[in-house]
């Protein structure tokens, strides 16, 4: 049990106090000017604005794909026998948590037909608000990229 009350002393403005151990009084912590106060014991603080970000996953080529495309961005999915050049865009809503530490989106582009008809590794890459942040150019089986 917490007891408060108001300390006065001659010429200055009450103060807010807790008893703390063996009922010494204990004043309480301001806020630093311009901050809202912290919320009371069992209150939830107020939800952060969520942030969302325009993500398009593309595997480069033409015909159809020889395997399944894999992808994980605002779900994970496949697609089979999918038209190339393939092209998905999603906007992607990051909770504060994913703002901080990230979200992990990738892209598995699977085989497609060279030129000649053999099979080679799908050429792919991701781009966040229009701008390529990750691209499987140096032989990478995936396009990956931690989403803030």
């Amino acid at each position: 049990m917490v007891l408060v009350a108001l300390g006065v002393t001659a010429c200055q403005q009450a103060e807010p106090v807790s008893s703390g151990a063996a009922g010494a009084p204990v004043p309480a912590v301001a806020s630093p000017a311009g901050e809202a106060p912290a919320p009371a014991a069992g209150e939830a603080p107020a939800p952060a604005a969520p942030v969302t970000r325009k993500v398009t996953l593309e595997v480069i080529g033409k015909g159809k794909s020889v395997q399944p495309i894999a992808f994980v961005a605002d779900v994970a999915g496949t697609e089979a026998d999918a038209e190339l050049p393939w092209k998905k865009t999603v906007t992607v809503e990051l909770t504060k948590a994913e703002q901080k530490v990230g979200r992990l989106i990738n892209i598995i582009p699977g085989s497609v037909r060279d030129a000649k008809g053999k099979i080679k590794l799908g050429k792919c890459r991701i781009l966040v608000e229009g701008k390529v942040v990750a691209t499987n150019d140096s032989g990478q089986v995936l396009c990956e990229h931690m989403l803030k």
